[in-house]
């Protein structure tokens, strides 16, 4: 992750919706991919989480839908790792906040040993509000952080470093950082499975949307807006007869699915 705009390597909904789009490419498109692993491109700085500035200038509704569609990107990644794509956090840097609830969403965390890189999830002592992306439900039900120290965790602006966070299991390993980038491969060998899909993904070609002020339209789905009554009507035709057999499936890609 990496954005020369947001500061700290902070995240908006365009980050997301590349990261999306990442997630579903690599899940559809290669099959043969066993483990992803998920770092920064700054030094000293994984994800500080959502861009603050963005969340302060927008109304409540998009607050909402922005978390839920985070959330969903995050539970994409899961679902993926479920059917076989291990993915793996290098945290490189300091992870705070939604740049944490990424990381959780992995199936393993490796953290930079280097003095200052931490993971927090600093919402309700900054901010008075709770982590917006599944963060605390993530922080004891996946990883199994007891509820005591999610407590405190929770609530420690600072965040936790080193052998304290692998102790309270919110990371799984630690490495220096001399060395870092073959640790976070070695342990991504060490955990993807020995056998996957093999053979060519479905390509899925951008997509394409001629937008007017009465709707959206796509080859295959129609919006079209009732402005007066603020509501949007969403019409689906679909791509034809289905392929015959599995070849034929595989033949027409994304056009066929």
């Amino acid at each position: 992750m990496c954005s020369s705009d947001l500061k700290k390597n902070s995240y908006d909904l365009g980050v997301y919706i590349e990261l999306a789009d990442a997630v579903q490419r690599l899940r559809f498109g290669y099959p043969q991919v066993r483990a992803v692993i998920v770092t920064s491109a700054l030094d000293r700085m994984f994800c500080a989480g959502a861009n603050i500035g963005m969340l302060a200038q927008s109304g409540h509704a998009f607050k909402v839908n922005f978390c839920k569609f985070c959330n969903e990107t995050l539970a994409a990644i899961e679902d993926a790792s479920a059917t076989g794509q291990v993915w793996i956090a290098a945290l490189n840097g300091v992870a705070a906040g939604g740049g944490y609830e990424l990381a959780m969403a992995c199936d393993k965390i490796l953290l930079a040993d280097d003095g200052s890189s931490t993971v927090a999830l600093p919402e309700v002592p900054l901010l008075g509000v709770l982590p917006g992306t599944g963060g605390l439900t993530r922080l004891t039900d996946k990883r199994g952080v007891r509820r005591d120290l999610a407590d405190v965790f929770a609530t420690t602006a600072e965040g936790v470093r080193g052998q304290r966070a692998l102790d309270w299991r919110l990371v799984d390993e630690l490495a220096r950082p001399t060395g870092f980038a073959a640790a976070a491969r070695e342990l991504a060998q060490r955990v993807m499975p020995a056998e996957r899909t093999a053979g060519n993904g479905v390509d899925l070609p951008p997509l394409h949307a001629t937008s007017t002020d009465r709707g959206l339209r796509y080859e295959h789905v129609q919006v079209t807006f009732d402005r007066q009554a603020a509501t949007a009507a969403i019409t689906i035709a679909g791509p034809g007869d289905a392929p015959a057999d599995v070849s034929q499936l595989h033949a027409a890609a994304a056009a066929g699915w």
